[in-house]
């Protein structure tokens, strides 16, 4: 499609010239005189009083420009740094997790009180998704309601179903269990929490375990002791009794009276809650 400049060229190809004006023959056409006109102001020379006084307006400009910048400055300087935050150091959740767990008594795997009358034991796996929903989730609302209170105690044991990763995950946090940090070591792997058997190391578990408020020189150093290794296999013998072949897997009652597994049809709170307040009113 041509262009409006083209068309309108084509057109005016098709307009006959205006015909010249004849003039008498021999008298010449003389052009008009043309009025002067009077100079232009920029035409005019400046004077040296105006001269400097231009200089020293905009040498102030320029003055004031400075000085705002150097203000600026001054005020990104003087802006404190904010401490290095849980995202910034590489592991996610640490402060949310101390305020979750403050004040709330652990001991190794244990979690509330010791004369809380009902009692919530959970199996899970460092790496399961779903275990990660829980305690994201659920357990936050668990814990303000039931555990910080006195009224529920949990007890954690944990499974490497998926695989090495999920065990090294996992004798980790019970080697910081040795100084009542398991559960938040637990909390920040799943808040943590990356691809199956693709995000589990070292360097992760160090920062994990320092965010959680533990020394990670002696966990990593207890991690593959004897009393390490056969906590976790007693978890794994207590799992095969319980009939568990599957996490997250929940079973409640009050303390020293029967087990009953929870029954889940969904991971939300809802289902905890109906589950805890009919053992609590027994």
């Amino acid at each position: 499609m041509a262009s409006k400049s083209k068309r309108r060229a084509g057109n005016r190809s098709h307009v006959q010239a205006p015909a010249r004006r004849a003039t008498p023959r021999g008298r010449a056409v003389v052009a008009p005189k043309r009025r002067e006109q009077p100079p232009s102001r920029s035409s005019l020379p400046v004077s040296p009083q105006r001269l400097y006084a231009y200089a020293l307006a905009f040498a102030a400009l320029v003055g004031a420009l400075l000085i705002g910048l150097s203000l600026i400055s001054a005020h990104r300087d003087s802006t404190p740094t904010p401490a290095s935050s849980p995202s910034t150091s590489g592991v996610l959740g640490a402060s949310q997790t101390a305020a979750l767990l403050g004040g709330i008594p652990q001991r190794g795997n244990v979690l509330g009180s010791p004369t809380a009358p009902v009692r919530l034991i959970e199996y899970a796996d460092p790496q399961c998704p779903y275990c990660a929903v829980y305690a994201r989730d659920v357990l936050p609302t668990l814990i303000r309601d039931y555990v910080r209170p006195g009224k529920v105690q949990l007890v954690f044991r944990g499974l490497w179903f998926l695989g090495r990763d999920s065990g090294i995950a996992l004798s980790t946090a019970t080697a910081a269990g040795q100084q009542n940090r398991f559960w938040n070591v637990m909390e920040l792997l799943y808040r943590n929490q990356g691809p199956e058997n693709a995000w589990v190391n070292d360097p992760l578990l160090r920062s994990i375990v320092t965010a959680a408020g533990a020394d990670a020189d002696r966990a990593f150093a207890a991690r593959k002791g004897p009393a390490v290794l056969s906590k976790i296999d007693r978890w794994s013998a207590l799992a095969q009794a319980e009939g568990v072949n599957g996490v997250p897997a929940f079973f409640y009652g009050r303390r020293g009276g029967q087990l009953n597994r929870l029954a889940l049809t969904a991971i939300a709170v809802p289902e905890f809650r109906a589950a805890l307040d009919g053992a609590l009113q027994k």
